[in-house]
């Protein structure tokens, strides 16, 4: 992707806040440059298996049987954190419309947020989500902004903020400066794939800090407004409004870094020093010009005549009328960046709130069932394969194993991703299905023992709540299980 700034001339760049290549970027290097989520359906990824590696008969029968169950097991312990979540987020969803039975303080809701906020990087871990630094979102919100405005954030107005990202690529920007000639340059920035915010507003506007800069009593109350200002804003008496007893999730896709501080409530519009000047300079010196005329008019307002007056009251009329129109201008182009603003997140938004949850948890259970099928796979056919030659097989190490599953994905994908194999042999070994021995290489159990290994981890799923689900018989066409 490639935009050039010389299409939007309003926009203005620090030379010194913008990097000029991608590995300069603290953000791009917080995060994998290699892709570690797997861009697959595991329905999709079952059939190239079979396919890949000529699974039949009795086999594909099992095998398919096996993926069915690793995927119900998957999806019962995901269900379980659901179901622990929405009783954690019950309280501090915004969108809730159960009625609070209970009060809760602000020290029970601070308890409720800290078990939300460490649940959720859980799952995001899980679906391969990285936490983005407080200082690189600093300064990435200091840097300017694509949409040729600058916003002002105010971080204090936050009880916690944290920010995630899966994925990137580079999008190069083309930029001239003064300071360069004017001759072009091009930066490189990455754009975040997916990207999930959770926040918490402060109760009231917020006090300084000890140990901070001292300041003038003129800039500490300017300062002090503008938090009061934007609190006020932010939790106002409209339903819409937000306020400090909820805690806000959103999702989006295909951020710039340097369009994260359009995400953030409480951003300021700030224009340009070219914009203003567009409105401002060209009303300065019609005013420069009609002065001059005033003053003449006004010499010969002493021999006044009607017509004298009419024409000064022409005159004046036009003045203010510019004046107006100048100020309009202003407006419109505030309200022009506003609906740029506006659309791209309309367009780039992707949940809010307890929909996220749901997203992120489908994320998180269908990459650790692709990483388990994956990982039994690989193990199984490699033994096959090296027994087809007549020689032993004494199993694969977790490097071996990578880098097989790695080229795999790498051919059918077409993107280099950097397999999470430990995640992958740590499930297999608490489903029993791989054992390891103790040089380190790492065995699949028989495809037909791998049923058994799972109707035992399933029973032993739910006998810890109590409760009896048993699998159907495979061969069944109205489902694997029942309850």
């Amino acid at each position: 992707m490639n935009e050039n700034l010389d299409d939007h001339p309003e926009m203005s760049t620090d030379p010194i806040e913008l990097v000029a290549t991608i590995k300069e970027d603290p953000i791009a290097r917080s995060l994998d440059s290699r892709a570690t989520f797997i861009p697959l359906r595991h329905s999709d990824l079952v059939l190239d298996l079979v396919e890949r590696f000529r699974i039949s008969g009795q086999e594909s029968v099992q095998f398919s049987a096996m993926s069915s169950r690793l995927q119900r097991i998957f999806h019962a312990e995901h269900l379980t954190q659901l179901l622990q979540l929405e009783e954690i987020y019950g309280p501090l969803d915004p969108d809730s419309q159960a009625v609070e039975l209970r009060n809760r303080d602000d020290e029970k809701r601070n308890q409720l947020t800290e078990k939300l906020f460490d649940r959720v990087s859980g799952l995001l871990f899980s679906a391969h989500y990285k936490r983005l630094d407080r200082k690189d979102l600093e300064r990435a919100v200091d840097m300017a902004s694509q949409w040729g405005v600058r916003l002002q954030v105010n971080f204090d107005l936050y009880d916690r903020l944290e920010i995630f990202a899966r994925g990137y690529h580079v999008v190069n920007v083309q930029r001239r400066r003064w300071q360069n000639f004017f001759r072009i340059e091009t930066i490189e920035l990455p754009e975040f794939e997916r990207l999930i915010m959770a926040f918490r507003l402060k109760p009231e506007a917020v006090e300084e800090a000890p140990g901070d800069v001292v300041e003038s009593p003129a800039k500490r109350n300017r300062r002090k407004e503008l938090a009061n200002k934007i609190s006020r804003l932010l939790a106002g008496d409209d339903e819409d409004a937000m306020d400090a007893n909820h805690v806000y999730l959103k999702t989006f896709k295909n951020i710039p870094e340097t369009d994260l501080e359009i995400l953030l409530p409480g951003s300021k519009v700030r224009l340009s020093m070219l914009d203003r000047g567009k409105i401002l300079v060209p009303t300065a010196m019609a005013l420069y010009k009609a002065s001059r005329l005033i003053v003449v008019l006004m010499a010969v307002l002493v021999a006044a005549t009607y017509d004298n007056i009419l024409a000064f009251l022409i005159l004046f009329g036009a003045i203010v009328g510019y004046g107006v129109k100048s100020v309009l201008s202003y407006f419109r182009t505030k309200q022009k960046y506003q609906f740029g603003l506006t659309k791209s997140l309309y367009l780039k938004n992707l949940g809010n709130n307890s929909g996220v949850l749901y997203r992120i948890l489908n994320e998180a259970e269908e990459q650790e069932l692709l990483e388990a099928i994956l990982g039994y796979t690989i193990l199984w056919q490699q033994e096959k394969k090296v027994e087809s030659t007549g020689e032993k097989y004494n199993g694969m190490t977790s490097d071996e194993m990578d880098l097989e599953v790695e080229a795999y994905l790498s051919d059918l994908t077409k993107v280099d991703i950097d397999f999470e194999i430990f995640d992958s042999l740590g499930k297999l070994a608490r489903l029993g299905l791989a054992n390891v021995d103790a040089t380190g290489r790492w065995t699949a159990i028989p495809i037909d023992q791998a049923e058994k290994c799972l109707d035992d981890s399933w029973s032993r799923l739910f006998q810890v709540r109590g409760m009896r689900v048993e699998f159907d018989d495979p061969k069944k066409e109205d489902g694997l299980f029942t309850g």
